[in-house]
């Protein structure tokens, strides 16, 4: 079976949180609350996306199997799974903080699936990330409670989809807040309770230029995600998947033979092998992502 140009999910993959709200589901176009995230093309374990395929629907992870070369085209090689995680986020109240082990700690703690890489596209709230100071490692078990937490990290408030970086081994948390996260296809997390979590932490302080991106754009050394401000068209030539984001408006993209629409909350998966694709819109922003 060959590829369509452009990749739909045939359901929304919606993750019901206890701090989720309203906002997602009435961007997804529906009435539901206590979502907290939406995950766009999600080849991860724990939570696969289904995609619509020619009127049949079949899981992103045994889409990838099959049509891997396609999908990735280039970094066929460099890529055993899918490498990307994109989330649409909304915590309502605050989020207890967390932090993701690195890949190596993972694997000393026995836990899989570390070393995940992501960044935050802030449409509101505040975001915490990283120690304001050096925490000693006599005052660890001091700091590490829901009370004094908060006092020791960095705040950060944030809209008009500021970009910050968290890398793993980071503390972070989120507050009252709206974003749209970017990350390595790894889920590890630990929570502020987890004893594990001494083993895991960055304790020196986290320096502003360390977390904040450059505006519009985050560039690592496993993604690129960058929002685009459309107006008109534009065109871009591939040599491995990317995937749209539509935040703001309504655009329509086109290859050769084929023309979709995407609407403002939606996604889209472009396979390395549609090879150039266009998007025009009278104004739109979308964000766009692809694996390196």
């Amino acid at each position: 079976m060959e590829l369509p140009k452009f990749i739909f999910q045939a359901t929304e993959n919606l993750i019901e949180k206890p701090w989720g709200g309203e906002w997602i589901a009435m961007l997804k176009g529906f009435r539901k609350k206590g979502i907290g995230e939406s995950w766009e093309f999600s080849a991860h374990p724990s939570n696969v996306s289904q995609v619509l395929l020619k009127g049949e629907t079949t899981k992103l992870s045994e889409l990838f199997i099959e049509k891997k070369e396609d999908i990735l085209g280039s970094l066929v090689e460099k890529h055993k799974n899918f490498p990307i995680l994109l989330k649409i986020v909304e915590v309502v109240g605050k989020r207890v903080p967390i932090v993701h082990p690195p890949e190596k700690v993972a694997e000393n703690l026995g836990i899989g699936d570390g070393g995940k890489l992501k960044a935050w596209f802030m449409l509101s709230g505040r975001a915490y990330i990283g120690f304001s100071e050096e925490v000693p490692s006599e005052e660890m078990d001091a700091v590490l409670t829901e009370e004094k937490i908060w006092e020791k990290m960095n705040k950060f408030d944030a809209s008009g989809y500021e970009p910050f970086l968290i890398p793993p081994g980071t503390i972070h948390s989120a507050e009252n807040a709206r974003f749209i996260e970017v990350g390595t296809n790894a889920e590890a997390t630990i929570e502020l309770k987890d004893g594990r979590i001494k083993g895991v932490l960055n304790l020196k302080k986290t320096e502003d230029f360390e977390v904040r991106a450059k505006k519009n754009r985050v560039e690592t050394e496993f993604f690129v995600a960058e929002i685009l401000d459309i107006v008109g068209k534009q065109d871009f030539t591939i040599d491995t998947f990317n995937v749209l984001l539509s935040l703001e408006g309504y655009s329509i993209l086109r290859s050769e033979k084929e023309i979709v629409d995407l609407p403002k909350g939606y996604s889209c998966l472009i396979p390395a092998k549609t090879a150039s694709y266009s998007i025009q819109s009278e104004k739109a922003k979308i964000l766009r992502v692809y694996p390196r």
